[in-house]
């Protein structure tokens, strides 16, 4: 077993991915990455309606707006901005980013209360054991972010006019809330932390940052019955070769 294997990491992708395909990119924030999703507008095509998945930790609001203007978008194009789970290096810089754009936050309604932070503990520790709970205090009690003004709770099976349309997945076990989303006429899976990438390899999520790795396999499980050829990681490179494969593979290992 490998260092890597025994000791908890948080690998990114170390260099932009870009256009995955066409209106679907990923942008690196180092240690994760944000996914814009450029939409052509139902009502004008002339028009674009972008989406914002994820927001890295809370400094990077203004990384990602940045980098929409290099894609030439504006704050006013974004009309959808969404977190595929409560983690601070998903939602750290969703307050910046509401507040640029003046959009609600789309999450699972399991985790709505974490993002407005209206109960108390607000967003939980994501280390799993206490002695990194207590290590890395200091560290997330700076980088936790201002709570968001308003969320819109979604759920499993709720369709949103993203690309070609996109089917949200509930798919628990990294958080309670954790999602993906499905682009069943795009071909990609937006996995989120569900997963882990090994060069050609998928694996489970980080039993160090999993609330619950039962569920976790259970999910994967459910991934596995998709339809789709490119898979989307936060901290990886997309694979866009024979990812269905490897999901079934994996699938089948934790079954």
């Amino acid at each position: 077993m490998s260092i890597f294997e025994r000791y908890p990491r948080i690998p990114g992708p170390r260099r932009d991915v870009g256009e995955i395909i066409p209106g679907l990119y990923q942008h690196s924030l180092t240690t994760t990455s944000v996914f814009v999703i450029a939409t052509r507008s139902h009502y004008d095509e002339s028009e674009v309606e972008i989406a914002l998945v994820d927001a890295g930790w809370k400094t990077h609001s203004a990384n990602i707006l940045a980098y929409l203007s290099s894609l030439g978008y504006g704050p006013e194009s974004v009309t959808s901005l969404i977190a595929t789970h409560y983690h601070l290096d998903h939602i750290g810089g969703m307050r910046g980013l509401q507040e640029a754009t003046g959009v609600d936050v789309c999450s699972h309604h399991v985790e709505a209360d974490n993002l407005r932070q209206n109960r108390k503990g607000d967003i939980p520790n994501p280390f799993q054991q206490w002695w990194l709970k207590a290590l890395s205090w200091p560290i997330m009690a700076r980088m936790h972010p201002p709570p968001v003004d308003s969320v819109t709770p979604l759920d499993e099976g709720d369709t949103l006019p993203l690309l070609s349309g996109a089917r949200v997945i509930h798919t628990p076990g990294h958080t309670p809330g954790s999602i993906s989303l499905h682009f069943p006429d795009d071909g990609v899976l937006i996995a989120a932390d569900a997963l882990q990438r090994r060069g050609d390899r998928l694996i489970e999520p980080s039993k160090f940052f999993t609330s619950d790795m039962p569920a976790a396999r259970e999910s994967i499980r459910k991934m596995a019955s998709l339809d789709f050829e490119v898979l989307c990681l936060s901290h990886f490179q997309p694979m866009r070769k024979g990812a269905r494969a490897a999901l079934r593979s994996l699938a089948e290992y934790v079954s």
